[in-house]
């Protein structure tokens, strides 16, 4: 009978929304007890709540066979409740303790959309644009035919065509300063880098700005000649 109420209790603990003591204090849950609660709050876009069932089950089960799904639900629920910060940090312990998990590309791609919203304009710090397009490659490797894939695959182009706008405004600050080696340099380097990038013919343009700069006529010519048979509709708008 003492059994039979301790189970009813603990049950009690688990679904009641409207208990007051905080779950930390609350003692006699188990791991999957835990890990229905979080799932649960979860489901129901309690988020905040979510993550504090999961983050128990990991500090009270640490070698839980349960643990890699707490790890994962506790990143997904930082990263639904805008913990942009906490959520990446959880994610990282996700594929770093678990990488045999079948939850992996899943975590990866969260990943990546949560290192997408992060990233900063062209003229600022491109770490983030990094970090996602490496993160959005290795989901690639993982499912390159699945329906996700296509997704991951627009976002690396995007996220590849911001860093080329990053450097052409690298390149233009260069010609601004009238540092036209460094310009040029920095022009051949990005338009190496991104050529199949929406921002791929301002690099080139700027790259002939460069080298007109230094009176390399003849190279210039040729790149102006490039862009005018590679990309008709940008020259007609000029």
């Amino acid at each position: 009978m003492r059994f039979f109420l301790a189970a009813v209790a603990a049950l009690l603990l688990l679904f009641s929304s409207g208990c007051s003591e905080k779950l930390s204090r609350q003692t006699g849950l188990t791991d999957a007890e835990l890990l229905a609660r979080g799932q649960k709050q979860a489901e129901q876009k309690k988020y905040k709540a979510a993550s504090e069932a999961f983050q128990v089950l990991l500090e009270r089960f640490p070698t839980s066979p349960l643990a890699g799904r707490a790890q994962f639900g506790l990143a997904s629920s930082r990263m639904a409740n805008k913990e942009e910060i906490e959520a990446e940090v959880a994610f990282d312990d996700f594929l770093r303790l678990y990488p045999a998990d079948p939850k992996v590309p899943d975590a990866l791609f969260l990943k990546g959309k949560l290192l997408s919203r992060q990233v900063l304009a062209p003229g600022r710090d491109q770490g983030k644009t990094r970090e996602a397009i490496k993160t959005y490659t290795l989901f690639l490797e993982r499912e390159p035919e699945s329906a996700r894939a296509k997704e991951a695959a627009g976002k690396i182009r995007d996220l590849r065509n911001r860093l080329a706008l990053h450097e052409s405004n690298v390149v233009s600050h260069y010609v601004a300063r009238k540092r036209y080696d460094s310009a040029e340099a920095r022009a051949r380097q990005a338009v190496a880098s991104f050529p199949d990038v929406p921002a791929a013919p301002m690099l080139l343009s700027l790259l002939a700005q460069a080298l007109e700069k230094q009176g390399k006529r003849e190279e210039a010519q040729i790149l102006r000649k490039t862009l005018t048979e590679k990309y008709p509709e940008r020259e007609k708008k000029r």
